[in-house]
């Protein structure tokens, strides 16, 4: 018998029992409910928000947002420092709309310009200044600093076992808004 087909019962933290509790419910009323497979993608969730909320009390200091951060973030990170808009609106998860106006904010701010693109009159690129790239490299240390803490309970071999099955959960899903745009043949 492999160590899989009779997994160890998990302890749950005291502050999981309602969701434990509910879940529980569930499966009682509904015997197929694959109660771990709920669980796990629940604390994925939660996970993750707490991960943003730590990350917006860091940005919130510097009069931020996270799709503020995660605008010039994407713009530092990318070839030339630069974007096409609906790129960056794929990768943050918005709107057109809401793109326009994070991207306007990191205008007025002069961190972010927008070009038009010299070979397609209908498009146009977001491009990080170099003010944008200073005030980038300025706040990298304290989001790094976030991160850090955020997983400090997990040492280094949890990590790269945590690393290693989310890359495996992302590599197995369709294709994601932060891969870049592939341009048409």
């Amino acid at each position: 018998m492999t160590e899989d087909a009779n997994p160890t019962p998990l302890e749950y933290p005291p502050r999981l029992a309602p969701l434990i509790a509910s879940l529980h419910r569930v499966k009682a009323q509904q015997p197929a409910f694959p109660f771990e497979t709920v669980l796990l993608n629940r604390l994925l969730h939660f996970a993750q928000r707490q991960l943003e909320t730590e990350l917006a009390a860091v940005l919130a200091t510097e009069g931020l947002l996270i799709s503020h951060w995660m605008v010039l973030a994407m713009l530092y990170g990318s070839e030339d420092f630069r974007r096409r808009p609906q790129e960056l609106s794929n990768a943050i998860g918005q709107s057109g709309p809401n793109t326009t106006k994070t991207t306007t904010f990191l205008m007025d701010k002069a961190w972010v310009q927008r070009l038009p693109d010299p070979n397609n009159k209908r498009s146009c690129w977001m491009v990080l200044s170099p003010k944008g790239r200073k005030q980038v490299e300025n706040l990298m240390p304290k989001i790094w600093t976030r991160y850090e803490q955020s997983l400090s309970t997990l040492n280094t071999a949890e990590k790269a076992q945590m690393t290693a099955l989310l890359m495996k959960l992302f590599d197995a899903g369709p294709a994601t808004p932060c891969e870049p745009a592939r341009e048409s043949d």
